[in-house]
């Protein structure tokens, strides 16, 4: 029987390799799983399918900043966990293994986006909408001591959520299409946190960590 969200994994010690390359394996590949069963409907198949074969790396604290300077010139910022280059594999920090499900989904729901949706969106909101969905997937509210990241950006996509509707935001982030973004605000930009996002209501209909 399929699931709506990530099943929570029994946590594996660091020093069982092929247990661990396992568990990232299952977890990968669940993570594509239920989010083609949640969201395939709003992305073109060809885009299911390369998410689908471009399986996620999986590396050491070590070597994910060796990798995040080659692609990026510079060191990530304190605390992130994964990061993903269009076209390319997702890449995931091992550092937290409890933070691990949440993160490949994340990294996942990246690839599935419009190639757009940063545009249209702004990348502080984008962000804040793929968090959002990725613990709705994973089925894992932070606690109320817990780490929760692009917090600002969350905050935003729960009043944008909110304001405009699911479906709305979602056919922006998803297909890149902005007239139900457009006629559901309505002038009610202002009540996004800040008030400030610049491609929340682009020119044209032209439709990432």
């Amino acid at each position: 029987m399929s699931s709506n969200h990530i099943e929570n994994k029994p946590r594996i010690e660091a020093a069982d390799t092929q247990k661990l390359r396992t568990y990232f394996k299952d977890v990968d590949e669940q993570a594509v799983k239920v989010l083609a069963e949640r969201y395939g409907h709003l992305v073109p198949p060809e885009r299911l399918e390369h998410m689908a074969n471009q399986p996620t790396h999986f590396e050491t604290p070590t070597d994910f900043e060796k990798n995040y300077r080659a692609a990026f010139g510079q060191p990530p910022e304190p605390g992130l966990a994964g990061y993903t280059e269009r076209g390319h594999p997702a890449h995931v920090s091992t550092e937290d293994m409890a933070g691990v499900p949440e993160t490949v989904v994340h990294e996942r729901l990246h690839q599935l986006a419009d190639p757009q949706a940063e545009r249209i969106l702004g990348t502080k909101l984008c962000e804040g909408i793929t968090e959002d969905l990725a613990i709705e997937t994973s089925g894992q509210e932070p606690g109320i001591h817990d780490p929760v990241a692009y917090p600002e950006g969350r905050a935003s996509a729960h009043v944008l959520r909110n304001v405009v509707g699911d479906d709305a935001v979602e056919g922006a982030y998803f297909r890149g299409e902005t007239t139900k973004l457009r006629e559901r605000l309505d002038g009610s930009a202002e009540l996004l946190k800040g008030g400030k996002h610049e491609g929340l209501m682009p020119e044209g209909d032209e439709s990432e960590a």
